[in-house]
């Protein structure tokens, strides 16, 4: 073989050597997941899926996320491109679902504050975490448990509310019903005489020991009690609150008043708060929010959504 051929071939296998440890690099730099349990007390653990950005020097800011009522998991592929974009995101599943111990049927919104908070101390340990810039994520109910938790531990770094209420559970609710029946078109009077009669029988519940008991419906006469006003003024860190248009669950134009209201105290620019036209509950492009709808829309994010909360967090 010539110098001449062997020096071309050193060549070649020199750039291909090249090639193959610029893409086993590139491979390394990509977000990894991971399977954690996050101890809560009482020998019950909560299990969960730790999303980790590509390696990096410096810790990165971090999401604890936590979904909305009773079976429910996180908003799909939130967690991904939370560590796409360079965040630490802890997909949380609550008390009862996908491996996490316990029963979410003895959940109250306080013990799920108190799961946040535990899911915050394990986050704290992690080399990967900048531990000065935790924050959590709820959607839905998640929101009231984010709230408080917020309130509870105002060393957390910030607040994302999902569709997260403002109201009383109580009146949610009645709210939900409301907007669907007169989205079905029932008139008026009626809505209003079904509404009356829903929120005598919510009454009713909470002041029967035997519905309340645990024999009975003590998880829905906890849930129904719960008032998110006092966690809402204790809250001391940014918060982004973002709706959908379409939303029955948490309308807009009703949540997002109180909301800043509440808030009143934090200093001008605290409050970040976004309302995405056309969005239902889960922030898909709807027509009209309501549940019958959806079966037959695309589940995908309206345009925006996703990037919204990255933004914002890495704006912090």
């Amino acid at each position: 073989m010539s110098a001449i051929r062997m020096l071309a071939l050193a060549g070649l296998f020199s750039l291909s050597f090249a090639a193959c440890s610029a893409a086993r690099d590139n491979a390394a730099a990509e977000p990894v997941t991971e399977a954690v349990e996050v101890p809560i007390g009482g020998g019950i653990a909560l299990a969960g899926t730790l999303h980790l950005p590509a390696p990096s020097d410096a810790p990165a800011p971090a999401v604890i996320l936590y979904p909305g009522s009773q079976a429910s998991t996180n908003l799909p592929g939130l967690a991904a491109h939370l560590a796409a974009q360079g965040i630490v995101a802890l997909d949380l599943n609550k008390r009862g679902v996908a491996g996490s111990g316990g029963h979410w049927r003895d959940e109250t919104i306080e013990r799920q504050a108190d799961d946040v908070l535990a899911a915050f101390a394990f986050l704290q340990t992690r080399a990967e975490v900048d531990a000065a810039r935790i924050g959590v994520a709820g959607h839905s109910q998640g929101g009231w448990v984010a709230q408080l938790a917020a309130a509870r531990a105002p060393e957390l770094g910030f607040v994302i509310l999902l569709a997260g209420p403002t109201q009383t559970v109580r009146d949610q609710i009645l709210t939900d019903e409301r907007y669907h029946l007169t989205g079905w078109g029932v008139p008026a009077p009626e809505v209003d005489a079904r509404i009356a009669m829903f929120g005598d029988f919510m009454e009713a519940a909470l002041t029967n020991p035997a519905v309340c008991s645990p024999q009975g419906g003590h998880y829905l006469c906890g849930l129904f009690r719960y008032d998110p006003a006092d966690a809402l003024g204790a809250i001391q860190v940014p918060v982004l609150a973002l709706y959908g248009e379409n939303d029955p669950m948490t309308p807009p134009e009703l949540n997002e008043a109180e909301l800043r209201a509440a808030l009143a105290h934090l200093p001008e620019g605290a409050v970040t708060t976004r309302v995405f036209e056309g969005a239902n509950h889960v922030f898909w492009a709807s027509q009209t929010g309501l549940r019958d709808e959806y079966p037959q829309l695309t589940r995908e994010y309206v345009p925006g959504f996703l990037d919204t909360i990255s933004n914002w967090v890495l704006e912090r």
